[in-house]
């Protein structure tokens, strides 16, 4: 039997969809750690009497507007298979954002159509989905930590940091992943290992010692199924938004998974239906992983002007 990854992209490709019809509603939505209003909009594919949704993660009004627009068009209704659906969604040119907005709204409704699942397509029972806590930089991790207790942590790294920082934060014993977002510099590296040695280490800025080597983790460059090229890192995190294919995200995984590299599921600040699918993709492919899905408190439910 193939491997669970494997198996889910090629019934995936295979799921066939018929969309009649699609609309699109813009808003805002308050959420106090993105530090104001987020943009948000929710696309709605219909056929067969049944409907399912997509979020679009774009981070301004300006992005949101030229999706509402470009949505309207509709290029995209018909009779499908996903696999053929996401090649004609890239082939017309539309932004990764918008197609995995579509894209994803499309595989529910394939599902929903078909009266399967994920986890049927992949011949596994899902489970729920573990999570970390992910935060900024901030001057004092350790406090922020311990505004999340008990929770698996990913922290933003500040390779300025002193050692009392590194050991109050290794206090925790909850560090799962430190995200070095292309920073970081021989200094910074040796107190990480030094402190919290199990973490994996995501995108930290070349070049780096083996023992960072040894514990790499992938994500910034992770656009495509095929943008881990020769590299062979420990773990990838993978974002259905940043790849704009949810199947794309999928063959990542496969990928990954034949060549022995774990993965995780990251998200991009979905505020309404997006977290919900990536939670079930997880729930699938890597339950056990650190899954940057933690909930995100907001300030009040969506607004649609």
């Amino acid at each position: 039997m193939p491997a669970t990854a494997e198996r889910l992209a090629a019934a995936l490709a295979d799921l066939p969809v018929v969309i009649d019809d699609a609309t699109c509603r813009s808003g805002t939505v308050a959420v106090p750690s993105f530090g104001g209003d987020r943009p948000t909009s929710t696309v709605t594919v219909t056929g067969a009497d049944l409907s399912a949704e997509g979020e679009h993660v774009g981070w301004t009004a300006d992005v949101h507007a030229a999706f509402g627009r470009a949505g309207a068009r509709r290029a995209f209704l018909g009779r499908w298979r996903i696999g053929s659906l996401a090649h004609a969604l890239r082939a017309r040119g539309l932004p990764p954002y918008d197609r995995a907005a579509i894209e994803t709204a499309a595989v529910e409704l394939g599902l929903r159509q078909g009266a399967t699942t994920l986890g049927a397509l992949a011949g596994v029972t899902p489970r729920p989905p573990g999570w970390v806590v992910s935060f900024g930089r901030v001057p004092d991790p350790a406090a922020e930590a311990a505004r999340h207790p008990g929770q698996r942590l990913k922290v933003d790294v500040d390779a300025a940091w002193p050692d009392a920082v590194w050991r109050a934060l290794a206090a925790t014993g909850r560090v799962a992943i430190l995200d070095w977002k292309d920073s970081g510099d021989a200094a910074a590296y040796e107190r990480a290992l030094r402190w919290i040695p199990g973490a994996l280490h995501e995108d930290p800025r070349p070049p780096w010692p083996a023992a960072v080597a040894e514990r790499l983790s992938l994500d910034a460059c992770v656009t495509e199924p095929s943008a881990l090229g020769g590299r062979v890192p420990v773990a990838c995190n993978l974002k259905p938004a940043r790849m704009g294919s949810f199947l794309g995200a999928v063959r990542a995984a496969a990928d990954c998974e034949r060549r022995g590299i774990a993965i995780y599921v990251g998200g991009m600040f979905e505020v309404g239906v997006g977290r919900r699918q990536l939670r079930d993709l997880a729930g699938v492919l890597c339950p056990d992983g650190p899954n940057d899905l933690a909930p995100i408190p907001l300030a009040e439910a969506p607004s649609t002007p």
